[in-house]
Formats: structure tokens, sequence, C-alpha cells
């Protein structure tokens, strides 16, 4: 079960959790961004597959989707236990940068624009993605995680899943380097449909493999989660 506490490095989770992410040698991540006020989608997705993931992590733009999730978990031991132990998150270009957890105590939360993570040994850049044009394109935020020495970037704001696999090169040799988007779980763009991915991350790199989930509803309206096809490739909306 999660426990709802904000650390210095401004995750949510217990410090042990939090510090056992670095030390695994693979962990499965649940990736969501842009449920825009849908709490209800965000809470039904790790209720179906939070029991099976190590963390998740948020890209922005339904911080209080998030929170609202966050107090639910505390409240409903049930869905307490099928949140992931850790969680991130960032600040969208829709969020507030602090808010407040209502539990039995109020719980000041702040928001960061950016997070540096470390998963299985991977340097992770988490960020919405608003101050990087990717509308236009990746090229600025690849830059920036390069130059900060990650090797896996997760963010949101487009929209649009996709994922980009490559290598860079760095003191001679040639790392694994991967940019994935999970889309958005519940206002998609670009004729995709709404989405989110688990990222298995592994020490070995090249193993590192993204999956993505199709969001739909069945004759009752209820939501139906399918696997699709890896988005591959340069987005650009504009």
């Amino acid at each position: 079960m999660i426990e709802i506490v904000q650390q210095t490095n401004l995750a949510i989770g217990s410090k042990k959790a939090v510090s056992g992410l670095a030390g695994k040698e693979f962990a499965k991540v649940l990736l969501i961004s842009d449920s825009h006020g849908n709490s209800v989608i965000l809470q039904d997705i790790i209720a179906k597959f939070g029991p099976d993931c190590d963390a998740m992590c948020f890209c922005g733009d339904g911080l209080l989707d998030l929170i609202e999730t966050f107090e639910l978990a505390f409240f409903d031991k049930e869905f307490g236990k099928k949140m992931p132990e850790v969680v991130y998150f960032v600040r969208g270009n829709g969020d507030n940068s602090t808010t407040t957890i209502f539990t039995e105590q109020r719980i000041p939360v702040t928001v960061p624009e950016f997070q540096e993570i470390e998963i299985a040994g991977k340097k992770i850049f988490l960020t919405h993605g608003h101050r990087y044009n990717v509308y236009y394109g990746i090229k600025d935020l690849k830059n920036e995680a390069i130059e900060r020495g990650m090797d896996i970037v997760w963010y949101g704001h487009t929209h649009v899943p996709n994922s980009i696999r490559s290598h860079v090169s760095r003191n001679g040799h040639k790392d694994f380097f991967a940019v994935s988007n999970p889309g958005s779980c519940a206002q998609a763009r670009g004729g995709m449909p709404n989405s989110f991915s688990i990222m298995e991350v592994h020490r070995e790199a090249e193993k590192n493999i993204c999956h993505y989930y199709r969001i739909t509803r069945d004759k009752n309206d209820e939501p139906v989660f399918s696997e699709m096809p890896t988005p591959r490739g340069e987005i650009r909306l504009f």
C-alpha cells in the first residue's frame, strides 16, 4: 500500500520504496498523462494495472485528478493496495505548482517542473514537455535530457503517444536512449485513441520496452484496455 507522504525528492511514497527503485534489476512503471479532469479513468487504469507495477509516473495536466486519487487511496484501503508504492509527477501547463492532499491532515505538496529519477540503474528525465516545443518535435527535449546525462525521457503535453529508441555517443561509447510519451488517457489527439503505457526498465538497456494500451468503452460504458502497436517516430502537430 502506498504511503501518502512526499519525500525530499518530491516523490509520493515511503522512503524505503522510493530509495529502493534505483537498486532494482528490473521495474515496471505505469506512465499516464493529461487526464484533464477525468479522475475516474485515472483510477480505473490504476485499479487494473497498478498492482503489477513498481512505480507510476504522471506526466502532468491533471494534477487535481492525481490528488483526488491519492485521497481515495488513503480512505479506500482496497484501492490503496492497488496503487504502485511510488508515484512521481510533474506540473503541466494547466497545473498549479503547489497543492494539498487532504487525508486525516492537510499534506502540502510541491509540484516540480521536472524530475530526474533513477530506476533500475537508468537515469530518467520526467517532464510535461510544454517548455521544449514538443508540438514541433522532440529535438529540444532530447538535447536537454542528453546534456543532463539521462538515459530515458518520459513526457506528455501533445496528447499523442510515441516512442523513439536510439543511441547517443558518450565518452566514446554508444549508449541506449529512449523517449516515450504515453499519450492522453482522456483527450487524445491526432486520430489516436486515449492511451497510457507501461515501461519495463532494465539495467540491460536494450531490454527496455514500452507497452502501449488503448482505452475504449464497452456497451455498458465500462473501460476496456487493450494493448496497441507501439507508435514510432517523431510527432509534429504543427
